[in-house]
């Protein structure tokens, strides 16, 4: 009977931890916005879009960010995306700023380039994925998605 008690005791316990463990997240995802978005000089039939992104860390420590890939929509129109191996630190509660770079093939994207141009005065919308790799705490990638509404050249989130 003492056993049984012990055993039953064990398993209970053994599944409690075990769903704390499961409702353990150790990262809040960091939230992104885009600043800006600019024209780089086009290259042959290739156009670059150079869009700069504020990074905000939620958490009370430091994440640290490897290889990040991203898609981009602007007016509902998907564009290339692309990546960046580069290593980013996100300080504790703070904020990082970057750039990158976001390849359009003149020939698939002119519509979408021809409607950037004619809003040029307007804000245009916008819906971001990114995926980054998380290196501290073995988390691996995460991946944090964003609709909003940017200005060409404009520095407000």
């Amino acid at each position: 009977m003492i056993k049984n008690t012990y055993r039953v005791t064990l398993v209970l316990a053994v599944a409690l931890l075990l769903g704390a463990c499961a409702g353990f997240n150790p990262i809040e995802k960091p939230q992104v916005a885009i600043t800006n978005i600019k024209m780089a000089p086009a290259n042959g039939f290739q156009q670059k879009l150079l869009v700069g992104l504020q990074l905000d860390n939620p958490n009370s420590f430091a994440i640290n960010l490897g290889r990040l890939r991203y898609t981009l929509e602007l007016q509902g129109q998907s564009l290339a995306g692309g990546s960046l191996n580069e290593a980013i630190s996100l300080p504790a509660s703070g904020q990082t700023q970057l750039v990158i770079p976001v390849e359009v093939n003149l020939l698939n994207g002119i519509g979408v380039l021809s409607k950037i141009l004619g809003n040029l005065q307007s804000d245009l919308d916008y819906k971001l994925s990114l995926t980054a790799a998380v290196t501290n705490f073995g988390l691996g990638d995460i991946t944090i998605n964003k609709v909003g509404k940017v200005g060409m050249g404009s520095t407000a989130p």
